[in-house]
């Protein structure tokens, strides 16, 4: 048995029950590391009796893609390995093209478990990927659920064999095994985030700071997603102790729990009702347990949590004209009704090709920003201005208040309360129809943007 042929059984040991003739699939995209999976698995089915299943998606985003379907197609004759393809059609347009691919393979995924049927399906990410998402999370300013990186087992029928298995080790194996496998130029385009972590980052890391990089970050997750385990089950046992019979959080017990627990508490309450959760939805409700912040909490699906007394209550209904506190996660493609006065709306992303002269907008109710440079979507929201806001303007020194643009601007002042602005990266970038701020500019660096565009309701309008 080659040594990644061990490293592969050793962790099959720990991930699945020790139960011969198992029904695995092997998501495989004919690149080197599914592919290597593959064949290293093969070696231990005559010791486990496993039962193999290759599951292949063609996504039909390149020219590519029926070639290698068609290479798959052949090596599993060849290795006498039963497969399964699932053949896509592109959503029209660029929005979300990452995300609907990941979220039509997992559904495939899901299909196959009942339809095979399967028992676990193991996917082929590895040391690197592991590494490689750690520094995206950071650089994204996750907390410690996206330090803990890609977990080994998720749902209980995913396993990631090869986490603990370098992208060197599988490039080794598959040179040693003589192994046919596709590759994706895809990978190498420099214009997505995670590539250039991949091709730039880490061999800089490596080579000017520690060449043991990608282990100590593949580390550094695992430790955290042990704690974030024992933190999760600390914070499921605290319910009983803070959730009470209406479902409503008392404040005096949540304050009696450990600081590092409450927002735990409070989001595995809140999940309850609202999905799709982000942080700074936690963060507003951890404020408003505190005293910090006065009103709503507006959370996902039309739910809001309002503070009587010493509780946290879930509110199901709308905001009325005359309530002015909000605040939305700002998502591409999407559109929003603001406090029943403001209309916003978010494009998809765009391949930025135009130049700076263009990059302002003469509608002074539309911005471009730089998607790289906006900050991850949990920090990124529209809200209503509050009385502390200050804003750096484009193009001047120093900050302004919010307030007194609005009043320099002429808005007239039955708008000015609940006014919107656009908060990234933690301060103000956009105040609609007044002033640019400085985060997220587009410049000649910038590939991908997206535009905003903000308008009043046309019963607001006769005030202007």
């Amino acid at each position: 048995m080659l040594p990644l042929e061990h490293k592969l059984w050793t962790a099959l040991h720990k991930l699945l029950p020790d139960t011969s003739g198992l029904r695995i699939g092997v998501a495989c995209s004919g690149g080197p590391d599914s592919v290597a999976l593959l064949s290293a698995l093969l070696t231990i089915v005559p010791l486990r009796s496993y039962r193999l299943r290759v599951l292949h998606v063609n996504h039909g985003l390149r020219p590519e893609s029926d070639q290698e379907q068609d290479m798959l197609q052949t090596l599993c004759q060849q290795w006498r390995v039963q497969l399964s393809v699932k053949k896509l059609q592109p959503p029209p347009g660029p929005k979300g093209i990452e995300a609907w691919a990941r979220e039509a393979r997992y559904a495939f995924f899901q299909e196959s478990l009942a339809a095979a049927p399967l028992d676990y399906i193991a996917t082929a990410h590895t040391q690197d990927d592991q590494a490689e998402t750690v520094l995206f999370r950071l650089m994204r300013g996750s907390a410690r659920r996206g330090v803990a990186g890609i977990p080994a087992v998720r749902d209980n029928w995913l396993i990631r064999p090869f986490l603990h298995c370098s992208r060197r080790e599988i490039d080794a194996y598959a040179r040693e095994k003589n192994l046919s496998y596709v590759t994706d130029p895809s990978n190498a385009d420099l214009r997505f985030t995670r590539n250039k972590i991949r091709h730039v980052l880490l061999p800089f890391l490596e080579q000017e700071f520690s060449p043991q990089i990608r282990r100590h970050l593949a580390s550094l997750a695992e430790t955290v997603r042990e704690e974030e385990d024992w933190l999760e089950e600390l914070a499921t046992s605290a319910r009983a102790r803070i959730i009470g019979r209406d479902n409503s959080v008392s404040l005096p017990a949540l304050d009696r729990e450990p600081a590092a627990l409450r927002s735990r508490i409070l989001r595995r309450w809140a999940e309850g009702r609202a999905q799709g959760l982000k942080a700074v939805h936690v963060r507003r409700l951890r404020e408003l347990s505190e005293g910090k912040i006065q009103g709503r909490v507006e959370l996902p699906g039309q739910q809001a949590v309002v503070r009587q007394g010493m509780r946290l209550m879930f509110q199901t209904q709308r905001l009325s004209v005359t309530e002015r506190d909000y605040s939305y996660v700002l998502q591409a493609g999407q559109n929003w009704r603001l406090a029943s006065r403001w209309n916003l709306s978010v494009s998809a992303v765009i391949e930025w090709q135009g130049d700076l002269s263009t990059a302002r907008c003469a509608d002074r109710w539309s911005a471009l920003f730089d998607c790289n440079l906006a900050g991850p979507e949990d920090i990124c929201l529209v809200r209503n201005a509050r009385t502390a806001d200050r804003i750096r303007p484009f193009g001047m020194q120093g900050h302004r208040k919010v307030q007194d643009v609005l009043v320099d601007a002429k808005i007239p002042p039955a708008l000015r309360p609940g006014f919107p602005v656009v908060e990234m990266n933690g301060e103000i970038a956009w105040i609609p129809g007044c002033v640019r701020g400085q985060s997220a500019l587009v410049t000649a660096a910038t590939r991908r943007v997206y535009r905003m565009r903000v308008s009043p309701l046309p019963v607001d309008k006769e005030l202007w």
